[in-house]
């Protein structure tokens, strides 16, 4: 679990970083574009220094990677331009806490105790405490709408995708087999950038056919100038969320048994995003944001103790 606390860290930093790049790319564009510096980077240490393709499920995360990084990541991108990091991680985050818990549940068989499942429930109720009466940009109700169900199926899509990842870590160990999670997430990375390009592809030419760049309603919410360029953001991005932040994130889930666990533990980092919202987005946190932070600090205080 404490290699969750690490993962929660990255992706808050992830967060801010990706609101920006599509802030400035645009979501498809900028989702393609990390997931290709990503595979690059991931690609070099698989390929030269680790398993490459081998490991014998390669197909598991193939599929772990389409649903997760490329059809979830889609679906944030266009969330974060219309509510901003803040709010669509505080939906993507939690939801996909209960999604996951629930499908390792039923699926896998990964049966929590009461009180794991009371410490879980306190740190996402100091996530919703902390962050949901925080400012929210004032957005039309379609744009708040739209982007809160497009965050809601990208926790849906990261649920399933941490699943079938900690499945695959399940059928490495009963065959004898091993898989470094760098080597894990360079292969759900292939599949993730297969299911983005064409996504971004099949986007581009709907909106050539029919004649219209963007609807109204998929405006980005409000930003300040940008202090960095856009490569650097999407750099970043890349770096801290699918290469590091993903790594971290299989790495404890391939030591837990129900993932929606460690995607618990992860979900705080929707508290430590507000941090940097505060700089890049004029996000200016309440005092139930501190409330929130210590409820949180306690449950994942009692999940490490479990």
């Amino acid at each position: 679990m404490h290699i969750a606390i690490l993962t929660a860290i990255l992706f808050a930093l992830t967060g801010v970083c990706a609101a920006q790049s599509s802030h400035l790319l645009g979501a498809g564009r900028a989702n393609a574009w990390r997931l290709v510096v990503a595979l690059v980077i991931l690609g070099i240490w698989a390929h030269g220094f680790g398993p490459g393709l081998g490991g014998g499920v390669l197909a598991w995360f193939l599929l772990a990677g389409g649903i997760g990084f490329g059809l979830g990541g889609w679906c944030v991108f266009q969330a974060l331009r219309r509510v901003g990091s803040t709010m669509t991680l505080l939906i993507v985050e939690c939801a996909a806490a209960v999604f996951a818990t629930i499908i390792g549940w039923i699926w896998l068989g990964a049966t929590l105790r009461p009180v794991e499942i009371a410490f879980a429930a306190l740190v996402l109720t100091g996530v919703m405490v902390g962050i949901t009466p925080g400012p929210i940009p004032a957005l039309r109700r379609e744009a708040v709408v739209a982007g809160c169900m497009l965050a809601t199926a990208a926790a849906l899509c990261q649920a399933v995708s941490f699943n079938l990842s900690r499945h695959a870590f399940t059928l490495l160990k009963h065959s004898g087999d091993s898989l470094q999670p760098l080597g894990a997430a360079y292969q759900r990375l292939l599949g993730g950038c297969l299911v983005a390009v064409m996504i971004y592809a099949i986007s581009g030419v709907v909106r050539k056919q029919s004649g219209v760049r963007q609807q109204p309603h998929a405006q980005p919410a409000p930003f300040p100038e940008s202090p960095l360029p856009a490569p650097v953001w999407v750099a970043l991005n890349a770096l801290l969320g699918p290469v590091l932040g993903v790594t971290c994130m299989l790495w404890a889930i391939s030591l837990v048994a129900n993932p929606g666990m460690v995607q618990t533990v992860a979900a705080s980092s929707t508290l430590l995003t507000v941090p940097f919202a505060r700089c890049l987005e004029a996000a200016r946190p309440r005092t139930s944001y501190f409330l929130g932070c210590l409820l949180a600090l306690g449950g994942i205080a009692g999940l490490l103790l479990c």
